[in-house]
């Protein structure tokens, strides 16, 4: 299956988990009505008009029918609004302490510099990565509701026990959960289950409370009828806890459904991302080996068991993942069943970067495919790839990324990884070409809203990142962001004001200024990367698709627009009637800006369609600039789609 099948899937996934939890309601719901009528008949069997247990009895249908379904649906609801937006709650939750960074841990550099590569290869946001150094057991998660909001977590046990290319593997098993549409799904499973649970947890409230009320009175009437209602109620708070864990065992089962074939799916878009079975298959053996397995200790493991990479919690009926011998057998055939023991590692320094023997190999690719950019301006392009590969890399999108990294001037990459270090290479990357008369403008600028240190720093690296190709300063970019995430409030509202009036002083917005200012405002300054506002209808979807269009036939900058634009048209088969194409000048940034926020809203069917309009577009003329691609590539990511670099195949000289 394509990226856009995956989320398809996911999203009937979500419909078969909405069953499976209307069917654990109403059995939780018939459970409770005969728990209280029993109540009911043992409280009143002495009295002149006992209680009659009933299979329908509209009165006390009436009365636990709103009750239950007012507790499972608040907490559910409750749950659900307290992890929306992203996945640090969830980290946090889990006991995570998010990893800086400009970390000076070993270990903890050569994890983030995975997932680093990782992102880039697959066109995603660098996620933010927690450490959760009280967890001995390896294990991992994925948390969030987008690519754009995404974190990852690492158990202290999975960074010291694995080797590089084994936490590459378990990376990109997490990446697949990222890009197929699993994550939603998962904080709405923990939400549902919450719900469920929250009767069990009621019962045990009840019955704390009891502890503390007064039993004895005066009277000795008030005194039998204060116990009879104690013990009524300490009846009603055991059969809560009881009926809670009825809820645990379907919980159990809803988990088990929904995680574990994702859990076979996952290894294997690791080993197509990676081109390494080795890597997962020795992640998953480093388990077995391992004295605390996958267990986690924190309370809050059970609720999330089915986000994790291993098996989290023991469970008595249902495991969440599939036994790990036959996770290995499914990747590796000669698995022979033999688990060898795991032990605690020390990353190298050199495993930052790939390892030596890897050099050779490298230097082939960065031949191939990005020392052969240099000086040139169009190369061929393939839009069925770039669909194809949507939220699928594969290892030569990992190793152009390793490339664009290791090409970049070590000072840089350290800065990008400070909060203040990055903003200064934000401001470098967007100073105008030193013979432009703007830049003297800029400066100004930022001695106008930067202290005198980080002027000067921007002096240092402004040589540096003029001398790097186009297609490194995106992903340098985006490098920068998690970073940047880090700023106090006052730090980021002067960062923001830097940057548009860096961008304003030449009077004019290229790509690279526009993708850097929507990734700024959208997963910085917002924590969706999408405007709020009503759902658009068909037509204002169709309107938008017209605009974004136009705008890319136009980039191309020849007499050829007008066809470029009906051939995107064309290839959207059975798609809605063609409009008219805007007028060159009426393509704004802003407009373009407008109408992406309008198309996230589109289905995934459109979704697919539009992006191969837009392949077939910029590729009409068969020489495709980077302009055109890395705004196809902010387009993709504006519609939550997101395309690894396109790579470089028979470079053509530009005019």
């Amino acid at each position: 299956m394509d990226f856009f099948s995956h989320q398809d899937r996911a999203r009937r996934n979500t419909w078969w988990l909405v069953i499976y939890f209307a069917i654990t309601v109403v059995t939780i719901i018939v459970a409770v009505y005969f728990a209280a009528a029993g109540i009911l008949y043992f409280a009143t069997r002495d009295s002149e008009v006992p209680f009659e247990i009933l299979a329908w009895n509209p009165q006390l249908w009436i009365t636990v029918v709103p009750a239950v379904m007012i507790v499972i649906a608040g907490g559910s609801l409750y749950k659900t609004m307290q992890l929306a937006g992203d996945g640090h709650r969830v980290a946090v939750e889990l006991g995570g302490v998010k990893i800086q960074p400009n970390t000076r841990s070993i270990d903890e550099r050569v994890l983030l510099n995975v997932v680093e590569e990782m992102a880039l290869a697959s066109g995603t946001p660098v996620p933010s990565v927690y450490l959760l150094p009280n967890e001995e057991g390896i294990n991992a998660f994925a948390a969030g509701t987008t690519p754009q909001n995404a974190v990852i977590g690492v158990t202290r046990g999975c960074v010291e026990t694995m080797s590089r290319d084994e936490l590459q593997g378990v990376i990109a098993h997490e990446f697949s959960h990222i890009l197929n549409g699993d994550m939603r799904l998962n904080l709405r499973l923990i939400g549902l289950l919450y719900g469920i649970l929250l009767l069990a947890m009621l019962g045990f409230v009840l019955i704390r409370m009891l502890m503390y009320m007064p039993t004895r009175s005066s009277n000795k009437d008030d005194g039998k009828g204060a116990l009879a209602i104690i013990a009524a109620m300490f009846t009603l708070g055991v059969a809560l806890i009881g009926i809670g864990y009825v809820g645990v065992f379907f919980a159990s089962l809803i988990q088990s459904a929904v995680s574990r074939q994702r859990e076979f799916l996952a290894d294997a878009s690791a080993v197509q991302f990676t081109r390494n079975p080795q890597g997962i298959a020795g992640a998953l053996k480093r388990i077995g080996g391992w004295k605390q397995k996958s267990q986690l200790k924190s309370v809050y493991a059970r609720e999330a068991s089915h986000m994790f990479f291993g098996q989290g919690v023991m469970s008595l009926w249902f495991a969440t993942h599939p036994p790990l011998n036959v996770r290995i057998k499914r990747i590796d055939p000669s698995f022979d069943g033999t688990m060898p023991p795991t032990s605690v590692r020390q990353h190298k320094e050199s495993e930052i970067v790939d390892p030596q023997t890897l050099q050779k190999q490298r230097k082939e690719f960065l031949s191939a495919h990005v020392a052969a950019l240099a000086g040139v301006d169009h190369f061929e392009s393939q839009p069925d790839d770039a669909v194809t590969h949507i939220g699928h890399p594969d290892e030569e999108h990992i190793e152009h990324a390793h490339q664009l990294v290791e090409g970049i001037p070590s000072q840089i990459v350290d800065e990008v990884h400070d909060p203040l270090g990055a903003v200064t290479v934000v401001y470098a990357l967007l100073m105008s070409p030193e013979s432009s008369p703007s830049r003297d403008q800029q400066w100004k600028q930022i001695d106008r809203f930067a202290s005198p240190a980080m002027t000067a720093q921007v002096k240092r690296l402004v040589g540096k990142t003029d001398a790097l190709e186009p297609e490194q300063k995106l992903p340098l970019a985006c490098m920068a962001l998690p970073a940047l995430q880090q700023l106090s409030d006052p730090q980021l509202g002067t960062f923001r004001t830097t940057v548009a009036q860096l961008i304003a002083a030449d009077e004019r917005w290229t790509i690279f200024e526009y993708a850097l200012h929507r990734f700024i405002e959208r997963r910085i300054v917002r924590s969706q990367p999408t405007a709020s506002g009503p759902k658009p209808n068909p037509m204002q979807i169709v309107s938008s698709f017209a605009d974004v269009l136009a705008t890319l036939a136009h980039l191309g900058g020849n007499t050829q627009a007008e066809s470029a634009y009906h051939a995107g048209w064309q290839s959207w088969k059975n798609g809605p009637s063609e409009l008219p194409m805007l007028d060159k000048d009426a393509c704004t940034l802003k407009r373009l800006d407008r109408s992406l926020d309008v198309l996230h809203w589109a289905s995934n069917a459109w979704k697919r369609a539009m992006i191969n309009a837009f392949s077939e577009c910029i590729a009409y003329d068969r020489r495709s600039t980077i302009n055109e691609i890395e705004l196809l590539r902010v387009i993709s990511d504006a519609l939550g789609c997101p395309m690894p670099p396109v790579l470089a195949n028979a470079p053509i000289a530009a005019n």
